[in-house]
């Protein structure tokens, strides 16, 4: 009797795929945790003063074509707005004072979601005008909480 014949391939295969899966799931929570602990340890723990471990970047508009979505954490200190994309590991960091405008919209770059995205306005690193955008679960506490820190 052969062991390896088409009913035992029929059964092995969605047992292989689960796995699969399984093993994709578990990776790809190791890296949010990871991530998330990363960016959180940069900063001692009295500078922080918003965090959302799991955000969707929308993209940053100078990034030209490479307009490159993803998942990520956000964080909030008095001095700026920095934000972890998991994977590839790619971080951007917006100084508060950089900020020019803060606004909720329908799209960003042309990309869509079925709810609002939070857009931030702000000068990038070389001086001219940039945007970047999220999708973000608590959106008025993160656009409250940014605009009163602008404020200060």
């Amino acid at each position: 009797m052969q062991f390896f014949n088409q009913k035992t391939f029929v059964l092995l295969i969605p047992v292989l795929l689960a796995v699969l899966c399984y093993m994709v799931h578990k990776l790809s929570k190791y890296y949010k945790r990871k991530r998330a602990e990363e960016l959180f340890s940069n900063y001692h723990k009295d500078r922080i003063i918003y965090f959302s471990k799991e955000v969707n970047f929308f993209g940053q508009k100078s990034s030209g074509r490479t307009r490159v979505r993803g998942n990520g954490s956000l964080l909030l200190t008095p001095d700026e707005l920095h934000f972890t994309r998991w994977m590839p590991k790619k971080s951007l960091v917006i100084p508060l004072d950089d900020i020019e405008n803060i606004e909720r919209v329908d799209s960003f770059l042309g990309k869509r979601k079925k709810r609002e995205l939070l857009k931030v306005d702000f000068k990038n690193s070389k001086g001219e005008k940039d945007s970047a955008a999220w999708f973000l679960d608590n959106m008025q506490a993160w656009e409250q909480v940014i605009k009163d820190n602008l404020e200060e």
